[in-house]
């Protein structure tokens, strides 16, 4: 037997073992693309995010009483947390519509915690009316927020008749 003919078989099936185990490998191996969901809009927070927040009214000497009907009234508002917070309104101005332009006040970590501060527009006074919605948002990337309250609909904020105003704590 001729050394020549036994080694060019053992080539041929050694290079053909060789490419069936580079289309296996190659079967085998996968490329997964994630895409990165794209980021909320500006103002919504996701609710898995955010834990239920816990609101209350300051304690005075005249007792609120929650939901007291259509009454308008001003809005004293304090900030019980360690975050800077975003008081957003928009204000009911008919049956079926809200105003264009909603109010916003901005809160630093406790103002206003003892007592709390009665929230005004440029143009002047501003007074609740049934209907009206509140939210508050901390501004610290926490994903905090507190709301959606309806004036006198939900049972914050709470209606002081002694002082002739809606109270809005965070907490």
């Amino acid at each position: 037997m001729n050394m020549k003919s036994l080694v060019h078989p053992a080539v041929i099936i050694a290079s053909v073992l060789g490419i069936l185990g580079l289309v296996w490998f190659a079967l085998q191996f996968s490329v997964t693309i994630e895409i990165e969901p794209e980021p909320s809009p500006v103002g919504t927070i996701p609710a898995t995010r955010s834990p239920t927040p816990t609101p209350t009214t300051p304690a005075q000497s005249a007792a609120p009483t929650p939901m007291a009907g259509t009454t308008p009234g001003s809005l004293r508002m304090s900030n019980q947390t360690d975050q800077p917070v975003r008081v957003a309104l928009l204000a009911k101005r008919s049956p079926n519509a809200y105003s264009e332009n909603p109010a916003h006040w901005d809160f630093t970590p406790y103002e206003g915690s003892t007592g709390g501060l009665i929230l005004s527009l440029p143009e002047g006074n501003l007074t609740l009316n049934k209907g009206d919605i509140i939210v508050a948002f901390a501004q610290d990337g926490s994903g905090r927020y507190w709301g959606p309250y309806v004036v006198g609909e939900t049972p914050t904020p709470v209606w002081n008749s002694q002082t002739q105003e809606w109270q809005l704590t965070l907490k």
